[in-house]
């Protein structure tokens, strides 16, 4: 016979996901709701109501998926989450992934944990797209995301960096995904602006292992006065990269990075960041928990603007 399980798996979708479909609830997209019902036909699927009762019941449990390797955004929203979940009378289970088959496991994990909701920070794999999961900066098509503006942060950085006159600003960013590409279109777009050459030497990519990626511009002998990181983590690695070939942060090598993490202030010095407000994301997504739980729709939320913070990383070029 048939289980919830396995409609599930063949339609691709969380339990959840299937429970409230099976239930009529509303909130649920119509594609998912289609294979739903188709894998329920094909399996001759008949919900039985003692456990589907047990299903519709609340856990009360949200899980929360981070980042192994970003310390910046655990001390960043994990402290936010347990306070805003903690408010709402639910408990949080943390997981931790590094990687997209991490990420994976770790959504079916919780998902068999029976979590009422999956709150992921990152990520880009397609078991993103269930109902149940709420997307912080996250690249995967969901409905219940909340992304952030790279194209602009880049071109907030670089511009800030040319206003200070710098005119040859090297940039790396983490891999080979959406977020990256539009990190360096941004990069490209303000270069392209302010009248300056894109040397294709100076854009590198980390593919976690940030000290390979300082390496390769620093051997790469096309001189650079201004650096553009993704993470705080990458610029702590640059400035202890730098010292080594006595290369003084920011005399020599101004630094930008388009995050703001606990870390950015701790640095010696202390780094100039687009910062965006965590606060207000963590309430977006006790926004978006509140349309999962009542099983409404939610509208997707325009990309997240950062601003610009100054601190000491960043010198005037002469």
């Amino acid at each position: 016979m048939a289980t919830i399980t396995d409609v599930s798996l063949l339609a691709n979708v969380s339990k959840a996901t299937v429970s409230r479909v099976m239930s009529g609830s509303r909130g649920v997209k119509p594609e998912s709701r289609e294979a739903v019902l188709r894998a329920a036909e094909e399996l001759n699927y008949r919900p039985n109501a003692a456990a589907q009762t047990l299903a519709n019941q609340r856990s009360d449990y949200i899980g929360v998926i981070l980042s192994s390797t970003d310390a910046g955004q655990v001390s960043s929203y994990l402290p936010l989450l347990a306070k805003a979940l903690k408010a709402k009378g639910k408990h949080m289970l943390v997981q931790f992934a590094e990687t997209p088959a991490e990420q994976v496991r770790m959504v079916e994990d919780l998902n068999q944990r029976h979590c009422d909701a999956i709150i992921s920070l990152g990520g880009t794999v397609e078991e993103l797209k269930n109902d149940n999961i709420i997307a912080i900066d996250s690249l995967a098509d969901v409905s219940h995301a909340i992304g952030y503006d790279y194209k602009f942060a880049a071109e907030s950085a670089c511009r800030f960096l040319s206003s200070k006159g710098h005119s040859s600003i090297a940039i790396v960013v983490d891999d080979d995904s959406f977020a990256s590409s539009q990190v360096i279109d941004g990069y490209k777009t303000s270069l392209q602006n302010s009248a300056m050459p894109v040397n294709r030497q100076l854009i590198v990519t980390a593919n976690g292992n940030s000290e390979q990626a300082i390496m390769s511009l620093l051997n790469s002998y096309h001189p650079f006065t201004a650096l553009v990181v993704m993470r705080d983590s990458q610029a702590a690695v640059a400035m202890n990269l730098f010292r080594d070939f006595n290369l003084a942060t920011p005399q020599e090598v101004s630094i930008v990075s388009l995050e703001d993490s606990q870390l950015a202030s701790q640095l010696n010095p202390p780094l100039t960041c687009i910062s965006y407000p965590s606060q207000q994301i963590v309430d977006f997504a006790m926004e978006q928990l509140d349309a999962i739980l009542d099983d409404k729709p939610m509208s997707p939320r325009p990309l997240i603007t950062g601003r610009l913070v100054t601190r000491e990383s960043v010198t005037n070029r002469g």
